[in-house]
């Protein structure tokens, strides 16, 4: 029942409702503001950051749930940490990374596994070239403009992978690296959606690497504080943000757009949706969106990820000799990393479960994923690793607002049908997220590129 209406400012010409709090709403708020826009935030939860999550636990320990990386590239996010006054330090990767192929344990280091039998790293170096070449063949503002794109959307990347991967070792490894980048299996991923997301965000090399790639930095004191702090600038500013308001139904007449929550209404001129497409597609609309744009929204679900992380006295570990980074084929820990943040004495291991392993495990109980990790540790790096002083984890399938991480991905078909609506405006309504990005889809650094990209077509658009 709705028990409040609000009619944001004074001239409802000049006002803008921002659906959603992460990133890319806060991008978006912030272009339109600096425009002298009056702009009220909208969120779902009762706080802000999206899928950036941090928790700040006892002993002054803190942990991303959510997002935690930058990398080369990610220009905005860097800019933007540095504005606020938050730093970034590198993950830390000196030492040997451990891997587990076919019953076999060994290390390397670099970037390819050297380890592989020479006949998996051939397989591996040749398939990872084509993909390079494949992908950057792809515009990201139109991939379904892409020379043979029928071809490519009609297959997945498990397709792909059976036909130019032939040694088992080294489509395990690709496999690992797919998952790792987008939390689905490569059964369930467009081929021409992966080469598209690729290109964006830099390559190949540029998605899966540590130093030098997109997992290289994190930011103190976590990715949520960054957000908060974003708010608090834009509140200066006379932007407003409402907590625990999920948009519900947008209402559509002449040159006014009234947004629906469980208990208000706010209306304005214009509406900049940053919401993560499945949900967007949720909201009910009128006028109804188009069949493709509805169908656009729905295709993108998340994939499904699990963060786990173990904290011991001292990062033992790295006295010997290993980064803490891990590459193995036994489900369902496939990727392990060293989170400890610098000048912490006690040390941190963070795995994954991503994809179909993680939408199984999101049945398991804290305790059951707590043995799993921690037999997984001890394959890892020895008997050290089997008492951890504390354990968490985060299941984002759980996350109501969330359904799954890390973005949403493209199923067979999809970029060929529909993914011309992506971000088309439907009327007053403009669209955002980092989904919509054509430069790193899918990171906190396509989220803000999204929202500032939304805001200048609202600027544009025609009062």
């Amino acid at each position: 029942m709705i028990t409040n209406i609000k009619i944001v400012g004074q001239s409802r010409l000049e006002n803008i409702i921002v659906i959603g709090a992460g990133f890319s709403g806060l991008a978006a708020a912030d272009v339109l503001s600096a425009a002298g826009k009056q702009v009220v935030i909208l969120e779902a939860r009762d706080r802000v950051g999206g899928r950036a999550r941090t928790e700040q636990l006892a002993d002054d320990i803190w942990l991303d749930y959510g997002g935690q990386w930058l990398g080369p590239g990610q220009t905005e996010m860097y800019e933007l940490a540095e504005r606020l006054g938050h730093t970034t330090w590198p993950m830390f990767v000196k030492g040997y990374v451990r891997t587990i192929f076919s019953g076999r344990i060994g290390k390397y280091r670099g970037s390819i596994p050297y380890n592989l039998p020479l006949a998996g790293q051939w397989s591996l170096l040749t398939a990872v070239a084509r993909w390079y070449w494949q992908s950057w063949r792809v515009p990201t503002s139109s991939p379904w403009k892409a020379s043979g794109a029928a071809e490519l959307d009609a297959m997945t990347v498990g397709d792909w992978m059976r036909k130019y991967l032939p040694h088992k070792d080294a489509r395990s490894t690709f496999q690992i690296a797919i998952e790792s980048v987008f939390a689905a299996h490569p059964d369930d991923i467009s081929l021409l959606h992966a080469l598209f997301y690729s290109r964006s965000g830099g390559g190949f090399l540029s998605l899966t690497e540590s130093a030098g790639g997109a997992q290289q930095d994190r930011l103190q004191r976590g990715a949520q504080p960054l957000a908060e702090s974003y708010l608090a600038v834009l509140e200066k500013r006379g932007v407003e943000c409402h907590l625990k308001q999920a948009v519900q139904r947008i209402e559509q007449q002449g040159e006014e757009v009234a947004v629906y929550s469980e208990t208000e209404q706010f209306t304005a001129n214009r509406v900049i949706c940053a919401a993560p497409p499945a949900l967007a597609a949720e909201i009910s609309y009128v006028p109804p969106l188009p069949d493709d744009k509805l169908t656009c929204l729905q295709n993108l679900q998340p994939g499904c990820a699990i963060k786990c992380f173990a904290i011991y006295e001292r990062p033992f570990w790295r006295s010997q000799g290993w980064s803490g980074s891990v590459i193995s084929d036994v489900a369902p820990f496939h990727t392990c990393f060293d989170v400890t943040p610098p000048n912490e004495q006690r040390g941190i291991l963070m795995g994954f479960i991503e994809g179909r392993d993680g939408v199984r495990a999101s049945d398991y109980s804290p305790e059951q994923r707590r043995n799993q990790f921690i037999d997984a540790l001890v394959s890892f790096f020895g008997s050290e690793a089997s008492k951890p002083i504390a354990y968490y984890d985060h299941t984002w399938r759980d996350d109501e607002w969330a359904r799954g991480c890390y973005a949403g991905v493209a199923p067979v078909g999809h970029w060929t049908t529909v993914g011309y609506q992506l971000r088309e405006p439907h009327v007053r309504i403009h669209w955002a997220g980092t989904e919509t990005s054509t430069r790193w889809a899918g990171y906190f650094e396509g989220a803000v590129r999204a929202g500032k990209r939304a805001a200048n077509e609202v600027l544009s658009a025609t009062p």
